[in-house]
């Protein structure tokens, strides 16, 4: 499965769409287990499919150097997926949610426990799959999952913050999203044999670029309808997840913005109160400021590609840019 980042329209380059129809059988080699009881967890989202966005930036960004192994590039991605899976697992748990991708949860199918040692194998499968390639992937993979165990702490540091400041925001953004998004262009470009400019040029697109995807993200999760969703809008409001849009909004001064503070300040956020919030924020200018700011960040990532030679790779990794903040769901 190829997500829902709707791939087909903006992936032109052949032979990483190739690369992407092979992903699906390294990731269910890479999880399977002794324990039924662990492979069954551990497979839940992996099988879901997801976006794979970052196994395709890998892909795209190793078009930029003179070739590498194709099953060192489907390692490496899968690994890097794997990261991605397993801080989803962590994630689900210290919000509570309920749902993902449209479907109930490891935690509240099977248990905090098991979702937790379930992201916790996902992160040594993808470690064993990292050191059977290259050193250096390696070494920018372990900063990467340091980054996103820093980010989701300092995430969880500030549940219910009505005065989460913007950096802090940033931040969390940085580390969770653009590391991973980073890394992934990085390591397809270093594999591939790119010369050095040109997998800093990559590495500094898959960063603006995962910050451009969060901060569309966060808009979705208050615009979007619950059929794209998989869950209500504003859900991560009950949860005290306050994303880009929501920030932008409490920051402002007005009677949305005092009506918003209210709202978020109840013990527990009915359906009718989530709709209204989502409302408010809109009107406080949280929607319209934030898809300006991932605009923006797409914007700068576009322009990190100017000095790589044109083809297919440069054209793909263009639109992609353009198409996370235009992307309906």
């Amino acid at each position: 499965m190829l997500g829902s980042i709707g791939i087909g329209r903006w992936l032109t380059h052949e032979p990483a769409a190739e690369l992407l129809t092979g992903l699906d059988a390294v990731l269910e080699e890479a999880v399977r287990s002794d324990d039924p009881h662990l492979a069954r967890a551990a497979a839940h989202l992996v099988g879901s499919g997801g976006k794979r966005i970052r196994p395709a930036l890998l892909f795209l960004a190793a078009a930029f150097g003179p070739g590498a192994a194709g099953q060192d590039l489907l390692r490496v991605a899968a690994a890097v997926e794997l990261l991605h899976v397993a801080s989803l697992y962590h994630d689900d748990v210290m919000d509570r949610a309920e749902t993902r991708r449209g479907a109930p949860t490891v935690n509240v199918l099977r248990g905090d426990a098991e979702a937790v040692t379930a992201g916790t194998f996902a992160f040594a499968r993808a470690i064993r799959l990292l050191a059977e390639v290259d050193e250096v992937v390696t070494a920018w993979a372990s900063r990467s999952m340091l980054a996103l165990a820093l980010g989701q702490m300092q995430e969880a540091e500030n549940t219910y913050n009505l005065d989460h400041r913007l950096d802090s925001y940033a931040q969390i953004a940085a580390r969770k999203t653009a590391a991973l998004f980073e890394l992934s262009c990085r390591a397809g470009a270093h594999l591939a044999g790119a010369p050095p400019e040109g997998v800093d040029a990559l590495g500094r697109y898959g960063r603006a670029l995962g910050l451009a995807f969060q901060a569309a993200d966060d808009t979705l999760d208050v615009i979007a309808p619950q059929s794209a969703l998989g869950k209500r809008p504003g859900t991560d409001l009950r949860e005290g997840v306050y994303g880009l849009p929501v920030l932008i909004a409490l920051h402002q001064n007005g009677p949305d913005s005092d009506r918003l503070r209210e709202l978020l300040r109840r013990d527990d956020l009915g359906a009718a109160e989530q709709e209204e919030a989502c409302a408010r924020i809109a009107a406080a200018g949280g929607i319209s400021g934030a898809s300006a700011i991932a605009r923006d960040y797409a914007h700068q990532a576009v322009t990190y590609l100017a000095g790589l030679p044109a083809g297919d790779p440069k054209d793909s990794l263009a639109r992609l840019a353009r198409y996370v903040v235009m992307r309906p769901y």
